[in-house]
């Protein structure tokens, strides 16, 4: 009975021994309060700089696998495209094709990439042959590849491709 009461003690002696650690701070969303009795801990905040302003100049965009050209209308499956996309170039067959479909590109509300542009102005001149479409300067070796595209200019919707 003496060695039972003997442990106990210790083991309660010892007690706030083991619970003197500090926590451990995994996500401190900055409205955390301080509980009763919880140590202090340290916070450390590094500085934010608040200049953002970073130049990246996109152009010249060059994409070796599409060049301007004939395009077969075929049908795809292509579901998680829910904005029509068409794919120009800074060359006159995309400047006519844009004319020519301009209407039909802006009621389907299609978003433009130019693949091969050297220039602000030669992209300017897209968008304006363009009606006003957004058009953005992008390499297109990826959609390229994953849509089997050679040439330019095309239209892309989820089911089809099309000149």
């Amino acid at each position: 009975m003496q060695y039972r009461s003997a442990v106990l003690s210790a083991l309660f002696a010892s007690l706030p021994l083991l619970t003197v650690a500090e926590p451990v701070v995994i996500f401190d969303s900055g409205r955390t309060i301080r509980l009763p009795n919880q140590p202090h801990t340290q916070h450390i905040q590094t500085p934010v700089t608040t200049n953002f302003d970073v130049q990246i100049d996109p152009l010249p965009v060059k994409t070796p696998s599409l060049s301007p050209g004939k395009v077969m209308s075929r049908t795809i499956d292509r579901p998680y495209l829910d904005r029509p996309l068409f794919i120009v170039g800074a060359d006159t067959l995309s400047m006519r094709w844009l004319r020519l479909h301009q209407a039909q590109l802006k009621q389907l509300k299609a978003m433009g990439l130019a693949v091969n542009v050297e220039t602000l102005a030669q992209l300017q001149q897209l968008q304006n042959a363009a009606g006003g479409l957004a058009i953005h300067p992008l390499a297109g070796d990826a959609i390229a590849a994953q849509l089997a595209l050679a040439h330019y200019p095309v239209l892309i919707t989820a089911s089809r491709i099309e000149q």
